[in-house]
């Protein structure tokens, strides 16, 4: 989801943080927003400003200390879903921070009746949590008037948070609540299609009072959440046409390898003759990458391919056909090898995915004794 996300060095229960570029980009943005906006800050949360303290680069330094709470705020905030989702079976792969908040993003969405509706709502309840935190300290702390600042404002911040992602909207928490509530009685993907239908309306009405307001980022929020809930039912339909199968299901067997002594154009010319976009690159048996026509554009034919290889990207032959389609799209790769035990079994391509999806859906149009025609 995120090809220029940056990991930090470092895990939060376990689960690794990424940084989105548009994070870096919008962080001083917000620096300078709430800077800007201090002294109306100020007026709201009923604080007497100091002396100098809405002078040079003291607002500024203020703003960049609040837009850094908020963030931190955002990410407790997804740490709350992925220790509720972990009480499910559900693991977290990553949690990123980028433009319009924070995403956490699951291995996998959880089936269990009602489980989905429990994970999101914890997200709303951190952040009611964070608030009341901040207005309880805000109450204990030194009569400062920086500090009444900064903890007035995630008081605000997270009360907002809360009551903004309640609203029933895919991909917001209350829509995800909305969602598991409606697969109570229906069809999963009938549960989706219902909620992006919601969505689609709040995000429409969200973005004439945007406009109205001359609010840019509630306008792009709006255009986030009405794209987001066509993907969610897109996703909802894969995750249906693909249930039940694996990727031992559809791996071709029969893998075709090069050697890594081979030079580009060697490669190239036996791309021509075979009629294969990709191979796995084995040395000694074992397999050390990957490489397609894509590694070659631009490529010196005289070149060992090993300058052109990308990393080998390897799957469980028991792991879900979702589950593969899901990698090859986060890493942008278009077929995973196979392997089991250290040993290559076979390897997957995006067209074997593919076929299997044209035919599910084409079965699910068929009705039970008809002709399908």
């Amino acid at each position: 989801m995120f090809r220029n996300a940056m990991r930090l060095p470092f895990k939060l229960l376990g689960i690794p943080i990424s940084l989105d570029t548009s994070f870096l980009i919008v962080l001083p943005l917000f620096a300078f927003l709430i800077g800007l906006q201090l002294p109306t800050y100020l007026r709201l949360l009923g604080i007497t400003p100091e002396p100098g303290m809405l002078q040079g680069s003291t607002p500024y330094l203020l703003g960049l200390l609040a837009a850094l709470g908020l963030f931190a705020s955002v990410l407790v905030h997804e740490l709350g879903h992925a220790v509720a989702a972990r009480a499910f079976g559900v693991q977290t792969r990553e949690i990123t921070l980028w433009l319009l908040g924070g995403v956490a993003q699951l291995t996998d969405i959880p089936r269990a009746r009602g489980a989905e509706a429990v994970i999101a709502v914890v997200g709303p309840l951190t952040s009611l949590a964070l608030a009341g935190v901040s207005a309880v300290l805000r109450g204990l702390v030194p009569d400062v008037a920086a500090g009444q600042f900064l903890l007035g404002y995630l008081a605000l911040v997270n009360l907002s948070l809360a009551l903004f992602n309640l609203l029933p909207a895919l991909p917001l928490d209350g829509g995800r609540v909305l969602r598991s509530l409606l697969a109570l009685r229906r069809p999963y993907l009938e549960a989706t299609r219902t909620a992006a239908g919601v969505s689609r309306l709040i995000a429409f009405a969200m973005g004439i009072f945007g406009l109205y307001a001359f609010n840019l980022f509630l306008v792009l929020i709006a255009l986030f959440v009405y794209m987001a809930a066509s993907t969610e039912t897109e996703q909802a339909s894969l995750s249906q046409a693909l249930e039940g199968l694996r990727v031992r299901d559809l791996m071709t067997l029969e893998v075709r390898s090069v050697p890594p002594t081979l030079s580009v154009g060697e490669l190239l010319q036996r791309m021509f003759l075979e009629r294969h976009m990709g191979y796995p690159v084995v040395e000694e048996g074992r397999v050390v990458g990957l490489i397609s026509l894509e590694d070659l554009q631009g490529a010196d034919p005289a070149a060992p391919i090993t300058e052109r290889m990308g990393k080998l990207e390897a799957i469980a032959p028991e792991a879900s056909a979702l589950e593969a389609l899901k990698r090859m799209a986060e890493c942008n790769f278009s077929r995973l090898v196979v392997m089991e035990n250290g040993r290559m079994v076979g390897i997957l391509s995006k067209t074997d995915l593919l076929r299997a999806l044209q035919v599910r859906l084409v079965g699910q149009t068929v009705r039970p004794g008809g002709s399908g025609a």
